[in-house]
């Protein structure tokens, strides 16, 4: 009978079943290096989720597959690392099991996991690629691009000195002052943001106002603004000068009627002859050579524009003239500005060749170039500002201030002007060809092309010797020879 049922036994063996059993985080710990456990948890039928360890350079590692079956092969599918924690760039096991969920359903709606990775992939890099294209031009449409591109505007048209002035100015007044403001897209740039640019000149906490400062700032601010916003219906208009995506001109909506009230009043001050001769001698001691040479030519050459004085070059100077470029206006090009050489003005010039000498015969060097640069025009105000502070605190012979109210920059060619009218006589024509002012008129412009060299010649002659006087305190005023305009 035991024979029986041995034999029976023999002849139905037990059958034993086994299922995977879900993963853990400790039997994950557990896995040795060269291993993989399946996850029992994961449904099988469309995929299934495993994890293996393997050695490398930098140690031990546990990556997720995802495992299917296509076409009787089997596929697999590496869907990221292990952690027990979450972790940038890992996966937990939850996440595993959730990423492995969607894969199967990606197998079970007949595509391919592989392919849809590929497809992921080709969407990041084009969004990436998106990305960086978008901040590439956002970095060309900055405030700053535009400033600099209305800059290059001005230059293409022939206006030298306002180009320079400009760039001066922003440079100064936005670059430095408001690197941020600078680098934001212009199209995002607001009236309170140029209102800030403005406030830091003449806001209420400022001592020393600068108000005209903040009126040209305004100025050339509005009109690069203004030429960029007419660029897209300019065919002439620089290359990607109408890219900045501009809606409106936030620096013209900013009023400027306060501030002209208060600071683009007409000058009335003039030195008188006391005056000028303290601000001759200052002058004279002033230790910086350049600036000393800029303002003592602006004197004895009768008054000039010193904008134009400073762009100077080698190639303006002949051996009887100077030329200066006037700009002034809406001209494209430059109207041309012969003055005569007197010894005075032959002196300084001969000082400023010694100084900046030509170089491998470039002519187009400038006179006035500091380290490699013109000098601005706002270093020469503040030699005017300290010149008038030194005087306003210091005492004459009779004991009287030197200067009884503040003068700046623009109040020396006012001085000029006046005293060659008032003291020597020199008529309004004359005036008007030596200060190049006041040519605007028909017969100035159509008809006039004389270089008026003889009456310019005569008036920095009289002008010359009369300041020579009042250096030593004698002028000489009465019996003048009045200068008129050559018939």
């Amino acid at each position: 009978m035991d024979r029986d049922k041995i034999s029976a036994a023999k002849k139905t063996p037990k059958v034993l079943r086994s299922a995977t059993k879900p993963l853990t985080t400790t039997a994950i710990g557990a896995l040795k290096p060269g291993k993989m456990l399946a996850d029992g948890a994961i449904r099988p039928g469309s995929g299934s989720l495993k994890i293996r360890k393997r050695q490398t350079a930098g140690g031990v590692v546990a990556e997720w597959l995802f495992e299917w079956h296509r076409d009787g092969k089997t596929v697999r599918h590496s869907i990221g690392r292990y952690s027990a924690s979450e972790v940038a760039g890992c996966l937990t096991l939850a996440q595993a099991r959730a990423q492995a969920a969607d894969l199967q359903a990606t197998v079970r709606a007949g595509e391919s996991p592989v392919h849809k990775r590929d497809i992921e992939r080709e969407a990041a890099r084009v969004r990436q690629s998106e990305a960086v294209h978008v901040m590439r031009e956002a970095s060309e449409r900055t405030l700053s691009a535009l400033l600099a591109t209305y800059i290059g505007r001005l230059r293409s048209k022939g206006k030298e000195n306002s180009a320079y002035d400009a760039e001066n100015i922003f440079s100064n007044h936005v670059e430095k002052a408001f690197p941020n403001l600078a680098a934001l897209p212009a199209a995002q740039i607001t009236p309170e943001h140029i209102s800030r640019m403005l406030a830091r000149l003449v806001g209420p906490d400022v001592q020393s106002k600068k108000g005209r400062t903040a009126l040209k700032l305004r100025s050339y601010m509005a009109a690069a603004f203004k030429s960029a916003l007419g660029a897209s219906t300019n065919p002439m208009a620089q290359t990607g000068a109408a890219s900045f995506g501009l809606t409106g001109n936030p620096a013209a909506s900013i009023s400027i009627t306060e501030m002209a009230e208060v600071f683009n009043k007409t000058g009335e001050r003039t030195l008188n002859e006391d005056e000028l001769r303290h601000y001759l001698a200052h002058l004279a001691a002033w230790p910086a050579v350049l600036p000393r040479l800029a303002l003592q030519l602006q004197l004895v050459a009768g008054g000039q524009r010193m904008q134009q004085l400073l762009r100077l070059t080698h190639g303006d100077v002949s051996e009887h003239t100077i030329t200066l470029r006037d700009p002034k206006g809406k001209r494209s090009v430059a109207r041309l500005h012969v003055l005569p050489i007197v010894p005075e003005i032959a002196s300084i010039i001969d000082a400023l060749r010694a100084i900046n000498p030509v170089v491998n015969n470039d002519r187009t060097a400038l006179l006035f170039a500091s380290r490699g640069a013109v000098i601005a025009p706002e270093t020469l105000s503040v030699v005017v500002q300290n010149i008038c502070t030194a005087m306003m605190v210091s005492t004459g012979a009779d004991g009287a201030p030197q200067a009884a109210t503040p003068f700046r920059g623009g109040d020396i060619r006012r001085t000029v002007e006046t005293m060659l009218s008032g003291k020597l006589h020199v008529s309004k024509d004359v005036r008007a060809q030596l200060l190049s002012h006041g040519l605007t008129g028909v017969q100035d412009v159509v008809y006039d092309k004389d270089l008026h060299l003889a009456a310019k010649s005569a008036a920095l002659r009289a002008w010359n010797d009369y300041i020579a006087d009042v250096c030593i305190g004698t002028p000489t005023t009465g019996n003048v020879t009045p200068i008129r305009r050559a018939a």
